[in-house]
């Protein structure tokens, strides 16, 4: 899979859907989390760090993992372009999270993953206490969005995420549709809702 997205990375940010959801995204995010200079913040599967972009001159300090060393590259371009000296890059080939975060946040990612429920166990478990996990995924869907890649889910049922959130020790503070992605499948339209699950840590 990370070869699927080493090779698409220079091409990623050229899709509108996929900056206007993180731009969407962002909002929501902004707009129900304090973030403050202090805020310690990870991008968990950031790709171009799309989302991690629009939220970094808010937070004190950014941080973007990710398992493509294309995408990694990419993300390494964009901070040298803008000279920002805030933010660190953890590549997840070689190193773990071993930090603790007062926010995580990750877009378009847990459906990549065969085992999401230790992932949101891990991810919650990288944070502060009273910190916010930030989870952005595809509502539960036939498998048309990934028509040509096989992936371990499509998409989830967000009372699933949300149990899981709690099994995590995650009080869920907002849920929400944060975006809807359109495709033209068999010459129709078909849309599939974006959910947007924000929880804080007990």
């Amino acid at each position: 899979m990370s070869d699927f997205f080493d090779n698409a990375a220079k091409e990623w940010d050229t899709k509108h859907q996929r900056v206007a959801q993180a731009k969407a995204i962002a909002k929501i995010i902004e707009q129900t989390i304090p973030l403050t200079r202090a805020t310690k913040a990870l991008e968990f599967g950031c790709g171009t760090g799309l989302l991690g972009f629009n939220l970094i001159e808010k937070v004190g300090e950014m941080t973007f993992s990710d398992t493509s060393r294309g995408m990694l590259s990419e993300v390494e371009n964009k901070l040298k372009i803008s000279a920002c000296t805030s933010a660190k890059i953890v590549d997840l080939n070689v190193a773990k999270i071993v930090d603790r975060y007062d926010l995580i946040f990750s877009s378009m990612v847990l459906h990549h993953i065969a085992d999401h429920k230790q992932t949101i166990a891990d991810l919650s478990q990288s944070l502060h206490p009273e910190g916010y996990l930030c989870i952005c995924d595809l509502d539960k869907e036939d498998g048309l969005f990934h028509s040509k890649e096989t992936v371990p889910h499509h998409g989830f049922e967000r009372a699933e995420i949300k149990q899981e959130f709690q099994n995590s020790g995650l009080n869920v503070i907002h849920s929400c549709t944060g975006f809807v992605n359109r495709k033209i499948i068999n010459g129709q339209e078909v849309d599939f809702p974006v959910f947007l699950l924000i929880g804080q840590k007990k």
